[in-house]
């Protein structure tokens, strides 16, 4: 087992909010191996978490008016460095 897929199997147990003060830290540190690896473990871990149907679903039924469409589709378009900046800008937006 790899030092990704034991962090990848960690960020499992972590609540979403969790994830995400996890990934800003990490963004905000430079990174060196070990760091990337659970860099990357924790995108990937809170990435698996949004591409769910029943999630997709909720966020495009989601009628807060135009801002808060505006900030989902921003979310679907951004990249793995910047899904987490919203969430943590909007948790009542993203977290049900």
């Amino acid at each position: 087992m790899t030092y990704y897929d034991t962090c990848r199997l960690s960020a499992k147990a972590h609540k979403t909010e969790d994830l995400v003060e996890m990934i800003e830290k990490l963004d905000k540190a430079p990174l060196v191996a070990e760091n990337n690896d659970m860099f990357r473990a924790l995108n990937d871990e809170f990435e698996s978490r949004w591409n769910t149907q029943e999630n997709y679903n909720r966020l495009h039924a989601e009628d807060g008016g135009s801002f808060n469409r505006a900030i989902i589709d921003a979310f679907f378009k951004a990249d793995n460095n910047n899904k987490p900046r919203l969430v943590r800008a909007f948790p009542e937006i993203f977290i049900p």
